[in-house]
């Protein structure tokens, strides 16, 4: 059986910038290590915002950095789909093989979402205090 893991709280905002920025990276041919230097941040910055399970994620301050390295005219143009309710959410996520360019499985996992759980609280330690509250009750 899989192990299904979950994140800490995150405004939906977030989760969806750090696909935003996934893509336009991939559009671009840039490694997570690119866009970290083009940043002017440490080759591992990007990995850690990208990845479920570490507490490293965008903020206001990077916004403003990500326009300019993608060229954007606005802010906006980071949310090509629109602006994301405004809503909290936990990812549900299993780890699994990356797969190498042979099609065999390597030996670095990668986090696949599994469930996206819409949560209820004004602020994320509230939420993270209900969850830390559940999960001791279990």
């Amino acid at each position: 059986m899989t192990e299904i893991y979950q994140t800490k709280a995150i405004f939906r905002i977030e989760y969806e910038l750090i696909l935003n920025v996934k893509s336009f990276r991939d559009d671009r041919g840039w490694s997570q290590e690119v866009l970290s230097g083009k940043m002017g941040f440490t080759e591992t910055f990007v990995g850690k915002c990208e990845s479920l399970d570490q507490p490293e994620k965008y903020n206001l301050r990077h916004i403003g950095l990500l326009k300019k390295v993608f060229g954007f005219k606005s802010l906006d143009d980071l949310f090509p789909n629109g602006m994301p309710k405004d809503e909290q959410i936990v990812i549900l996520y299993k780890k699994v093989p990356k797969k190498k360019a042979d099609g065999s499985d390597s030996k670095i996992m990668e986090n696949v979402v599994v469930e996206i759980v819409v949560v209820d609280g004004e602020t994320k330690a509230e939420v993270n205090k209900q969850i830390k509250s559940k999960s001791r009750r279990l």
